[in-house]
């Protein structure tokens, strides 16, 4: 039997842990053609919720073109991209895309190539309005808010529901500049004909984007903020996979591998999977020991890669980050904290946390009126207990 335990990759419809609300939700919004927001950290299975979802719209019909705005080097690029699916997926014969593509998108002054050999389109924009700014970089504020209002006309020559996935949705905003959050704002607002979900993984950045009244997509759509698998999902799908593999798990070492990945989805498949292979090969019944162990070796073996994090980061950060993982992210602006890990005060605290959160290594959980700090990676926090001296002990 192969591991059931999968990671570092899309998970499908059927292999996905108790997303079926969320999915539910974007299957909801793409039928509709409503607008949503599906906001959470990274490793938390966005991307896996958009593929599911995808696929199942697919199936009942619906036309999804689905993109990773990190994925791409330029809004251009995307724009292209867009251009080239719909002529792919709208346009009908091949001998009329190029005329449909032309009277769709003129403005962009497309160039839509066919290769017949690989059955697959190719469009170039020629972007007339594009500019030069001061700093040498390449506005687009109307590129992409202009593809997609001409995506909007040609969805309409369709009855199926037409939808547009951006995955990392903040890489737009920061690409494009104010101007272009509000003319994507001023744009998808009046789409009749397409549904729009926009994903992104910097929570604090997509929150501010759409609960800000003072910003363009305030109050656009829906907003969903992915959290955690429920803790039981995660415990019966863990002890199934062990049982049909025919190996042993004792319930405390699953409850181990849920609390040493903070039940971060990414996690707890790569720790579950680590065990199950351990198990397999040792013939071991799974201890909670057993789990600290394989832990302990896969942290181990990243080291490199902790390192690296840890050296590139302020020596104030690296005293924020060990008070994240000494106080459980919480109480960090304590004056009695910040003496602590040598930060001085609430302010130098702050700094430090922002910081961390703009490199992708912190995030900010706010749940039930309370805020704590975590890692993006909960298995840094053991690297840092295994490998570093924190502050006080120095």
């Amino acid at each position: 039997m192969n591991n059931p335990f999968e990671f570092g990759r899309e998970l499908s419809d059927l292999e996905i842990v108790d997303r079926d609300q969320e999915i539910q939700e974007v299957v909801r919004t793409i039928h509709n053609r409503g607008r949503l927001f599906l906001i959470g950290p990274r490793r938390f299975g966005k991307t896996s919720i958009l593929r599911a979802a995808a696929e199942r719209a697919r199936k009942e019909g619906a036309v999804v073109f689905r993109y990773n705005a990190e994925a791409y080097p330029s809004l251009t690029v995307l724009a292209e991209r867009i251009v080239t699916d719909a002529a792919k997926e709208l346009t009908g014969p091949i001998r009329k895309a190029g005329r449909k593509i032309q009277e769709v998108f003129g403005a962009l002054q497309p160039q839509l190539t066919y290769d017949p050999v690989s059955d697959t389109f190719s469009a170039t924009l020629g972007q007339p309005g594009r500019r030069t700014s001061s700093s040498g970089r390449q506005a687009e504020e109307m590129l992409l808010s202009d593809t997609l209002a001409g995506l909007n006309r040609l969805a309409g020559m369709t009855s199926a529901p037409v939808a547009v996935i951006i995955d990392e949705f903040q890489a737009v905003v920061e690409e494009g500049g104010p101007k272009a959050e509000g003319q994507l704002r001023a744009a998808v607002q009046t789409h009749d004909n397409v549904g729009y979900v926009f994903a992104g993984s910097k929570t604090r950045m997509l929150s501010e984007m759409t609960g800000d009244e003072g910003r363009p997509f305030y109050r656009l759509g829906e907003r969903h903020f992915v959290g955690p698998v429920p803790r039981e999902d995660f415990r019966l799908f863990i002890a199934g996979g062990f049982e049909h593999g025919g190996l042993e798990i004792v319930e405390e070492a699953i409850e181990t591998i849920l609390d040493l990945s903070q039940d971060v989805p990414y996690n707890v498949q790569r720790l579950a999977h680590a065990c199950w292979n351990h198990a397999r090969e040792s013939s071991q019944t799974m201890s909670s020991q057993c789990v600290t162990a394989v832990l302990h070796h896969l942290v181990s073996r990243d080291d490199p890669f902790y390192t690296q994090t840890w050296n590139r980061i302020s020596a104030s950060q690296k005293r924020a980050l060990h008070a994240i993982v000494y106080t459980l992210g919480t109480g960090l602006f304590s004056g009695d904290i910040t003496r602590m890990f040598g930060l001085r005060t609430p302010s130098s605290m702050q700094a430090a946390l922002q910081g961390l959160m703009k490199a992708g290594i912190a995030w900010e959980n706010e749940h039930r009126g309370t805020t704590r700090y975590r890692l993006e990676d909960p298995f840094l926090a053991v690297w840092i207990t295994l490998f570093t001296v924190p502050p006080k002990e120095r």
